[in-house]
């Protein structure tokens, strides 16, 4: 029997990063680039290949939504709706928040940390200069973390004031990679997430998509684009 075939994309951040997972094995690579449409099908291909797959052989696309930069989180969009439109694959998306949140609540170091405490794990996301986004996720006696509330977006000094209000205990991770210095908005003395989590690891695009098993396309921004924001401004006035 054939060995099924997922696809794991990825473009909010400032890599392109591609999972490909063929029966329980997974290839996976990511590439730093700007213009992420004009590298994504070689990417693609190539973890492709190494899986002994074409693009017409993917039956199930796991994208990440969002949040990120406004143009790069379509790119993977519009190729899963395309694949879902001519091939009727399978769509499924997760937000960076679940991937990270995911790759936190399965690593031995949050396990051994967390025992058998009442804890709750905390995604921060770089979201524009001195801006971020977080979400709180709770975690005890649940097969997955499971959202404690809406995302928010907050400038660093109110962020870090959020953060050092919480109550109870925390254990934070963040995408290190596209931001390295985030870690400074959590409290002194806080657990942190060690480097190997703290970046989206692509073939958690495909396990954090197939857990939370989300069919919507639509893009998670946050931060408004330029855009939407003068309209907004023009509607107002």
């Amino acid at each position: 029997m054939a060995e099924k075939i997922i696809l794991g994309l990825c473009t909010s951040g400032s890599r392109l990063k591609i999972a490909v997972r063929a029966g329980q094995r997974y290839f996976q690579a990511q590439k730093k680039v700007f213009n992420q449409e004009k590298f994504i099908f070689s990417l693609v291909k190539s973890q492709l290949k190494k899986a002994g797959a074409l693009l017409r052989g993917v039956k199930t696309v796991c994208a990440a939504r969002g949040p990120g930069r406004f143009t790069g989180i379509r790119i993977s969009l519009t190729l899963a709706g395309a694949l879902k439109a001519m091939a009727c694959a399978k769509v499924y998306t997760a937000t960076l928040f679940e991937i990270l949140a995911l790759q936190a609540f399965e690593s031995a170091h949050f396990r051994s940390w967390a025992a058998a405490r009442t804890v709750r794990l905390v995604v921060l996301l770089h979201a524009f200069k001195d801006e971020y986004f977080c979400q709180a996720f709770l975690t005890s006696g649940l097969r997955r973390p499971r959202p404690e509330a809406e995302p928010g977006w907050l400038k660093a000094d109110e962020m870090k004031k959020l953060l050092a209000g919480l109550k109870g205990e925390s254990y934070f991770i963040a995408d290190a990679e596209e931001s390295p210095d985030i870690y400074s908005l959590a409290p002194a003395g806080a657990a942190l997430a060690p480097a190997s989590l703290s970046k989206i690891v692509p073939s958690y695009i495909i396990k954090a998509a197939l857990v939370y098993k989300n069919r919507t396309l639509k893009p998670l921004y946050l931060k408004p684009a330029k855009y939407e924001m003068e309209a907004r401004k023009h509607a107002e006035s």
